[in-house]
């Protein structure tokens, strides 16, 4: 006989998976982004350690964006293959979230002069194609077993 889950069992399905994911892309992304402006050198562990827990800050609110960006998507291309669809959000999720993330680290890590511009680019150019890597994963793996789990969780 199959019974249905806890209500305990019900909220963790709902809430580890983003306790679990965000921490984790924020780790990848901010460890590449310091190594792209200070190397594996002396400064970077406590480049990095600033660079992960702004992440960790601005990260949330970047993925709230994600919802509304897939709807504009799917509103502007209707007749477009799902497939494509996917592709398109996930390519504008890697370089807003590269984007943002970068200027985050950028403003906590780099001096407040003239070579801003280039610490930004260095973190956006260089953690970019991690991103693009991670917002794929995310959309055609990792997003279709959490909306999974999520409707498990509701019934």
């Amino acid at each position: 006989m199959n019974t249905p889950p806890s209500a305990a069992v019900r909220t963790l399905r709902k809430i580890l998976p983003p306790l679990i994911i965000m921490p984790s892309v924020a780790f990848v992304l901010s460890a590449f982004m310091s190594w792209a402006n200070v190397g594996f050198g002396e400064a970077y562990l406590a480049t990095w350690a600033r660079s992960f827990l702004s992440s960790l800050v601005i990260l949330p609110l970047v993925l709230a964006s994600l919802g509304p960006l897939e709807r504009l998507v799917n509103r502007l291309f209707p007749a477009m293959h799902r497939f494509g669809r996917k592709l398109i959000v996930s390519l504008l999720t890697a370089f807003a979230i590269e984007s943002v993330l970068a200027l985050a680290v950028s403003a906590i890590n780099s001096p407040w002069d003239s070579s801003f511009g280039l610490y930004w680019w260095r973190a956006f150019s260089r953690s970019l194609p991690v991103g693009v890597l991670i917002g794929l994963l995310m959309a055609f793996y990792v997003k279709p077993r959490l909306d999974r789990m999520m409707q498990a969780a509701r019934a």
